[in-house]
């Protein structure tokens, strides 16, 4: 293995994280829309929860890639 290879690893590990929030702020947006207004008032606090969730846990990860 070469000298190179932990840091193609370690930029091939961000962008698939980067790529996982992505997908977070997707689900958010793709589970909130054409929604009521009612509707939205109702989901949006845990959707918003699980989104938070979902980006600090990534955030932690993202930590441990660049430790």
């Amino acid at each position: 293995m070469t000298a190179l290879a932990p840091n193609i690893e370690h930029a091939r590990r961000l962008a698939e994280l980067d790529a996982q929030v992505r997908v977070a702020w997707r689900e958010y947006r793709d589970g909130l829309h054409d929604l009521s207004p009612t509707e939205y008032d109702e989901r949006e606090p845990a959707e918003w929860d699980q989104l938070q969730a979902t980006l600090r846990q990534l955030d932690a990860e993202r930590a441990r890639v660049a430790a």
